[in-house]
């Protein structure tokens, strides 16, 4: 079991994206969504301050 983490530019956590207790078998999947739904979706609310999704990173 993993804990996932979206991490925006700055180093910080991403508000509500902390997935805990993820089964191995599901840690792709989970990734592939906090990059690809949450990160675009949180970039979009901070775009004036330069945010983009593809600067997040999944710890």
């Amino acid at each position: 079991m993993q804990t996932l983490r979206l991490i925006d530019p700055d180093g910080y956590t991403v508000p509500g994206s902390v997935q805990s207790n993820v089964p191995d078998t599901n840690v792709d999947k989970v990734r592939d969504h906090l990059l690809h739904d949450v990160a675009p979706k949180h970039a979009a609310l901070w775009e004036d301050f330069g945010y983009d999704a593809r600067n997040y990173r999944v710890t």
